[in-house]
């Protein structure tokens, strides 16, 4: 059984170091670790050397989330692709054993791990990562589709493991896509009758601190996503997750005497909410309009939308 760890990296020299010392001294360990580079203008490619990953590059201009993983994943060794990003940081030792274990049960295609808010975090941020990533994992096949709607295909490549034999038949990651390769994955495995799982024992630590704009941007590729996956969209129906998430996020801020950060979870909500409304009606704007509220900027160049 070879593992292969897949990091695709941009200027990471303040992540990596660390990253891979924690990944090496896995109690179950890599076979290789592949840092897939977007032309970093920092230590990143020497520190990845230097620790003893293998490097690959693709041009900045070209970095897709889809295309650039598949060319790491056809040049990987491993029986089973670990897919990382930069940032996030593995809790413990056991991480890979814990993200890969799931992957030897009959019929489990993808697991996708636990991310935790880094200490630093806003709270608001540390409730996200609570409310997606629960404490306890659980299985998902297609039947969850009627109870749990698009929901039944979340995932995050931040943190995920996929069987390789089952990642070539199904022809590997949407060469094409803006965001959600993963998402888009596990709706296909799962429609072959394959199951997910979150592995809630295999914890990174991962958040982010975006600025109102930039989750803005962020929701406007969500809907960019959705609008070019109809299939996916269909299933996204209001199911009240929402409003859900609204008021337990206020409940958590309260309790946590967090009252500052009141103003930005609905400033947080609204940004979110206006952009994903914009993204899914992006053919009804110049390219060039769109590729200015996007936070994946390179995606558009030469392209029309129509």
């Amino acid at each position: 059984m070879k593992i292969s760890v897949i990091i695709p990296t941009l200027n990471a020299q303040g992540y990596l170091a660390q990253q891979l010392q924690v990944l090496w001294r896995q109690t179950v360990a890599p076979d290789e670790i592949i840092v897939i580079d977007s032309e970093s203008t920092d230590d990143t490619r020497r520190i990845a050397r230097e620790m003893g990953a293998c490097v690959m590059q693709v041009r900045r201009a070209e970095f897709n989330h889809g295309r650039t993983r598949n060319i790491a994943a056809s040049q990987a060794r491993g029986d089973f692709l670990v897919f990382l990003t930069q940032d996030a940081l593995p809790v413990d030792e056991h991480l890979i054993r814990e993200l890969v274990t799931p992957l030897t049960t009959d019929g489990v295609a993808i697991s996708y791990g636990r991310q935790i808010a880094y200490p630093q975090a806003r709270a608001i941020e540390k409730f996200v990562r609570s409310f997606n990533y629960p404490a306890e994992g659980r299985l998902k096949e297609q039947r969850d589709i009627e109870a749990l709607g698009v929901k039944t295909f979340f995932s995050s490549n931040a943190c995920a493991a996929y069987r390789r034999d089952v990642f070539e038949a199904l022809g590997g990651f949407l060469v094409d896509t803006i965001m959600n390769e993963d998402m888009e994955y596990v709706y296909r495995a799962l429609q072959q009758g394959y199951k997910a799982c979150y592995a809630a024992g295999a914890r990174v630590w991962h958040s982010h601190d975006y600025t109102l704009f930039e989750q803005f941007k962020r929701y406007v590729d969500i809907g960019v996503f959705f609008a070019d996956n109809p299939k996916l969209a269909s299933l996204s129906r209001n199911t009240g997750e929402g409003l859900r998430y609204m008021r337990q996020a206020a409940r958590f801020l309260i309790q946590q005497r967090k009252l500052d950060e009141l103003p930005r979870l609905f400033g947080d909500s609204l940004a979110r909410f206006i952009g994903y409304r914009l993204g899914v009606r992006y053919r009804l704007l110049p390219v060039r309009w769109v590729r200015r509220v996007s936070m994946n900027r390179t995606y558009w160049e030469g392209r029309q939308v129509t």
